[in-house]
């Protein structure tokens, strides 16, 4: 052990030198070498010798000179072993205070630590030091400090709210939640799942153990907990399994609808059965009305009858309401109502439910349908087609897809929604599309053609466009600033139906892609274009790659549409729609030709 002595040459520090135990390493220090009232040299000395034992032995032995040196007698007697700790280094109380200490806590089955400093648990170590060993003229003070005293307390220091909220933050780490009791009826047969009482730490009573121990004493602290008993009790759980669940699946229900009789065995009914607690906390049965009819109707389908929507189809060329039909369907609330009592029993000619059907009506009437204004065509556009065949087949499956489709008053439509992912398995096949610029092959390429001769009846309706983004480049089967692109699942084409009416969407492919609105009318619309503008040059682009796909150059160019809005022949409102096209570079699949010029 190292040990810094300081007033060597004097009779103590003689002594302590000559009595030091084996082992023990003496720096005696004489005040000709350090002058223990200069601080800032004795923590200079105290960081260049690191000991782990610092000894004032140095002495202010002109007692009658103590008052009017009071100064001087407590830098020699009280403070100096202080400045050789408060240099900073290493194992002072300075360092140590700053450091994150902490202690092992165990609350019940739980262990955690506790950090004592954001606990706001601490030692003012000035203070405890100045208490044990401090400058006092005290005759009890002088004696305890020369013959000792016994153990003294640690004067502590620290942030009287740390301590709460760091339990509450403990509490929270610690804590075992209580499980309820439960009643299973799993395949129909009836279990219980045990109830589990919980524990929580008792913050108050923890606060108060940690306050007496967290200095000293066993680790880990053990901190008391409180039971959390479940709000379902293990005996309130065995009494309904016995009173409500083994009754409810004591065997097969038989439901009468009608002239029929269904007969359901506990396995079937199990689904719609629950043992649950009510507002009071009581557990009973719960029936769900809506499965029992669905296992009613899986036994005997021919109870229900499915109602049918009213839709509008064209029928020679104008739009006709074919009427809706009712269906026939059990209520689930008077379901669930008629076999309580059945299912309360035990005796089988007791588990017996007679419920009467009811009107099933459809969420589209006719009324409905008929008030909706679906009554003349709107607007009617078509595209011209290619000559590639998988490309037009592609627009027939699409077309297919979106015919009969009805847009109702403020609903957004979405070709992505309708069409959903072009696949193989639903009969798209591979055919040229745009990526980046370039034609390359894709499933469903070809489909942006539906999108376009869609969005040109949007624009003559006179409906909200919500999203469109056309062509990179201009396609001249389109209308130059009137047409859109779509791809699965990043680019959609979106329009609101804002108006009154309905939409009855009506789509077809011969020789062209035909789209049709069908609603009142609401607009008379009118297109305007700009002349093109900031033209672009395309390039040629040789792509020697396996999946190339051959491309004509065209110019790129800006242009603006105008959709002007009119009334009885009066303008009410403009909308512009302005486009960039990208020039169209020419794509030649191969290798570049060694005497291509620059650019070509």
């Amino acid at each position: 052990m190292k040990v810094l002595l300081f007033g060597g040459g004097g009779m103590l520090a003689s002594d302590l030198a000559r009595t030091a135990p084996a082992g023990a390493t003496i720096r005696a220090v004489s005040r000709a070498e350090c002058d223990v009232t200069e601080h800032t040299a004795v923590a200079r000395l105290a960081q260049e010798a690191r000991p782990e034992l610092i000894v004032n032995a140095s002495a202010y032995t002109a007692v009658d000179e103590a008052e009017r040196e009071r100064e001087t007698a407590f830098a020699v007697n009280g403070t100096a072993v202080g400045a050789a700790q408060s240099f900073g280094g290493t194992g002072t109380w300075d360092t140590w205070q700053t450091k994150t200490i902490t202690v092992p806590v165990r609350a019940g089955a739980r262990s955690a630590t506790l950090d004592l400093a954001g606990a706001g648990l601490a030692v003012d170590a000035a203070a405890t030091v100045d208490e044990l060993v401090g400058f006092s003229l005290s005759p009890a003070a002088l004696w305890r400090h020369v013959a000792g005293g016994g153990e003294r307390p640690a004067v502590e220091k620290g942030d009287a709210a740390g301590l709460p909220a760091a339990l509450d933050a403990l509490a929270a780490q610690v804590r075992t939640p209580a499980k309820d009791a439960a009643v299973t009826l799993t395949g129909g047969e009836p279990a219980v799942t045990p109830a589990v009482v919980g524990t929580d730490l008792d913050t108050d009573a923890a606060a108060r153990t940690l306050r007496a121990t967290w200095l000293g004493g066993r680790r880990p602290i053990v901190l008391p907990v409180r039971r959390v008993p479940p709000k379902i009790t293990q005996a309130a759980a065995d009494a309904a399994l016995r009173d409500v669940a083994t009754p409810a699946v004591s065997g097969p229900l038989d439901v009468v609808v009608g002239t029929k009789t269904v007969s359901l065995a506990p396995a079937a009914l199990a689904p719609a059965l629950a043992v649950a607690p009510d507002a009071a906390g009581t557990l009973g049965l719960r029936v769900d009305g809506a499965k029992l009819r669905a296992a009613v109707l899986a036994a005997a389908p021919e109870i229900g009858v499915v109602p049918k929507d009213a839709r509008i189809e064209l029928r020679g060329g104008r739009p006709v309401v074919v009427p809706a039909v009712s269906g026939v369907t059990i209520d689930p609330t008077a379901l669930a109502e008629a076999v309580r009592p059945a299912l309360a029993a035990t005796d089988r000619q007791r588990r017996r439910a007679t419920v009467q059907t009811a009107v099933r009506e459809p969420e589209l009437t006719t009324a409905e349908a008929e008030a909706l204004g679906v009554k003349e065509q709107t607007s009617t556009f078509a595209t011209i087609l290619t000559s590639n065949s998988l490309r037009t087949q592609n627009l027939r499956v699409a077309a297919r897809a979106v015919n009969g489709t009805l847009v109702m008053p403020g609903e957004t439509f979405s070709l992505n929604g309708v069409l959903g992912e072009r696949t193989s398995a639903k009969g798209y096949n591979e055919a040229p599309a745009i990526s980046g610029g370039r034609l390359v092959r894709d499933v469903g390429g070809g489909v942006s053609q539906m999108a376009t001769t869609i969005f040109n009846n949007v624009f003559f309706t006179g409906l909200k466009d919500v999203y469109h983004k056309p062509h990179s480049f201009y396609i001249s089967r389109y209308p130059e600033g009137r047409e859109a692109t779509v791809n699965w699942p990043t680019v959609d084409l979106k329009w609101q139906n804002d108006s009154p009416y309905a939409v009855l969407i009506q789509a077809w492919v011969d020789t062209k892609v035909h789209v049709s609105f069908w609603s009142t009318k609401v607009w008379d619309i009118e297109a305007g274009k700009s002349e093109r503008s900031n033209f672009r040059s395309p390039g040629t682009v040789y792509d020697p790659s396996p999946g190339c796909v051959s491309q004509d150059a065209n110019g790129g160019f800006d242009v603006s549409v105008q959709r002007i809005f009119k009334k009885n022949g009066a303008t009410v409102k403009t909308e512009t729609f302005r486009t960039s096209y990208m020039a169209e570079d020419r794509v030649v699949c191969g290798p570049k030709p060694a005497d291509a010029k620059p650019g070509d």
